[in-house]
């Protein structure tokens, strides 16, 4: 539930460069503590630390990511590289394991910092939390739409939906 919109803020604080990064995390966390303030009703102490779990959870989920991503580069070079159906498949193997090894990790993160968080807040305030969170990611995907709205020819890999 809370994933997508930790990995699309990771996402866009990874294009930026040094201290502009270092500075937006300082914005995000800002953003969360106060959303986690105004709409779920925590104290500010216990908001801090919520927003610092979360900031922990970022950075792991992130690093599988990247992972996630060399992994899927690798699919693509092999699929679409010279070879027949079997050596592909010989090739492609350990990669799928590491993959769905990668996948699976990054399910459990998601639970562990779930259930970390919930210990934190009452039934009320996790209701108001899983709300507000939804709506924020509701805000972030459509920002992403429109940032690639406007900036068509953006590359999409080979093999994506809708793609040969």
């Amino acid at each position: 539930m809370l994933r997508p919109l930790l990995l699309l803020s990771l996402l866009s604080l990874a294009a930026l460069p040094g201290l502009a990064q270092a500075e937006e995390g300082r914005s995000l966390a800002r953003f969360r503590l106060d959303q986690l303030q105004q709409s779920v009703g925590l104290p500010e102490d216990q908001a801090r630390l919520v927003v610092e779990r979360w900031a922990r959870y970022d950075r792991e989920q992130f690093d599988r990511t990247q992972v996630l991503h060399q992994v899927r580069r690798k699919f693509n070079d092999i699929l679409l590289g010279p070879g027949s159906e079997e050596e592909k498949n010989t090739r492609v193997r350990p990669l799928l394991e590491q993959f769905v090894d990668l996948r699976r990790q990054q399910a459990e993160l998601k639970f562990r910092f779930e259930d970390d968080i919930r210990g934190k807040l009452s039934p009320a305030q996790q209701v108001r939390l899983i709300l507000r969170v939804e709506e924020m990611q509701r805000q972030m995907a459509e920002a992403l739409r429109q940032n690639n709205a406007a900036r068509p020819g953006l590359r999409q890999g080979p093999l994506r939906r809708g793609n040969p």
